[in-house]
């Protein structure tokens, strides 16, 4: 994930839709960019081509299940969603030209983005006051000087925005004592939530080892490392490594004979990753800002059915990219439900901004409220990879509830 420090001061933007906003529904004109009598025509921007390309590719099924479903009950205000789209090819320059030409070419009224280098046409969005949802995998969702742009939770909290004791719980409930955090030295952004993870585990009293542990896939043994684990003494080992790492790491530490009861990792939640290293991360935790599927909700069941029905090339359907973009173009939808039938783009932002309570109909594990962004979601599902290695278990909480809800630290 790139992470880019934006580097200009909020400017004050002229909306190109204009100053006044007029009512009535389909059927009415709007002075607003990309609204007819009956469309609203909405920008899609993603990596059709380039490295990241496979990686993202079921973004764009969520998003086009999400936008038909809405189309198939009545579309909004009575207007039909209508779709352009841009290729950025992950990179934040393309990004910028792609995001020029959604707006000024194609005339969107917004942007759903399933991209990792939305900074690169951030500082553009905000100046046109264009409003953006995405994909939280760089910093720039968290920074304040962009209410422009919003996403349904953060994987890097925003600057002195502090963490949440949710993962400390977690860890205590589970009997870990003590924990060793092991970092990377190829990702600072990684680093930065392993400090966000340390913070909740002091927050609940969980005892921290002091020794420093990074695994690097290239030049790690995973033996010295599981060595390592051992003589530090630890029952724990967190780390915002992907499932691949953890289950060389896990490997290693059984190999060298390290008592590690608790492996806890930022991303495991792989459904295809279990197809390959299935039984050697039995066992591995792993935390979810969504409802995973094996909790089959009726929100899940409307999901399921959007994808059949509307995105059948994605196989098979239950994949977590689809699923999160699925959400983030319900997060769109629903300020443009909630603003004024024909609204301007600064209309739609503050509606956004206003809204609370928001859940994506149940596929959140809690409330949102888009007032206050840049926080860590206190409220998380963690699954466990169960011991055949061939799915996963949902952890409840003390209550018996699938959500697992902290405290904000400061």
């Amino acid at each position: 994930m790139v992470l880019v420090a934006a580097a200009a001061a909020l400017a004050t933007a002229a909306t190109a839709c204009g100053a006044t906003t007029k009512p009535g529904g389909s059927g009415s004109a709007c002075d607003s960019p990309g609204f007819t009598s009956n469309t609203v025509k909405i920008g899609y921007l993603y990596p059709d081509t380039g490295p990241f390309a496979q990686a993202l590719l079921a973004t764009r099924s969520g998003f086009i299940a999400r936008v038909e479903q809405q189309n198939a009950a009545g579309g909004v205000h009575g207007r039909k969603i209508i779709t352009a789209t841009g290729d950025d090819q992950g990179d934040n320059g393309t990004n910028l030209q792609a995001a020029r030409q959604l707006v000024d070419v194609g005339q969107v009224f917004g942007i759903v983005e399933g991209t990792v280098a939305a900074s690169g046409g951030a500082d553009f969005l905000r100046q046109r006051d264009v409003p953006v949802v995405g994909l939280p995998a760089e910093s720039i969702w968290a920074d304040h000087r962009y209410p422009n742009m919003f996403a349904h939770a953060y994987v890097y909290a925003g600057a002195d925005a502090g963490s949440v004791d949710t993962f400390g719980q977690f860890v205590k409930a589970q009997g870990g004592t003590k924990v060793a955090v092991i970092g990377t030295d190829v990702s600072a952004a990684s680093n930065q939530l392993d400090g966000e993870i340390v913070d909740s585990l002091r927050a609940v009293g969980v005892e921290i080892s002091t020794q420093t542990f990074i695994y690097n896939a290239v030049h790690t043994d995973p033996i010295a490392l599981g060595r390592q684990l051992m003589a530090a003494g630890v029952d724990t080992a967190v780390g915002s490594l992907s499932a691949q790492d953890f289950s060389h790491i896990m490997m290693g530490a059984k190999t060298a004979g390290a008592n590690i009861r608790i492996y806890l990792s930022a991303s495991g939640y792989d459904h295809s990753v279990l197809a390959q290293d299935g039984r050697q991360l039995a066992g591995l935790y792993t935390w979810l800002n969504y409802l995973p599927f094996e909790a089959n909700t009726p929100a899940d069941q409307a999901f399921f059915k959007a994808m059949s029905d509307y995105a059948p090339e994605l196989q098979p359907p239950d994949q977590e990219l689809a699923l999160i973009e699925y959400i983030l173009t319900d997060m769109f939808i629903t300020g443009l439900e909630r603003a004024p039938a024909c609204p301007t783009r600064a209309d739609f932002i503050s509606t956004m901004r206003n809204l609370t309570g928001y859940t994506a109909d149940g596929l959140l594990p809690g409330a949102v409220d888009f007032k206050n962004w840049g926080r860590l979601s206190l409220c998380y599902t963690f699954v466990r990879v169960n011991d055949a290695g061939n799915g996963y278990d949902i952890v409840k909480d003390p209550a018996g509830k699938p959500e697992w809800c902290g405290n904000a630290i400061r």
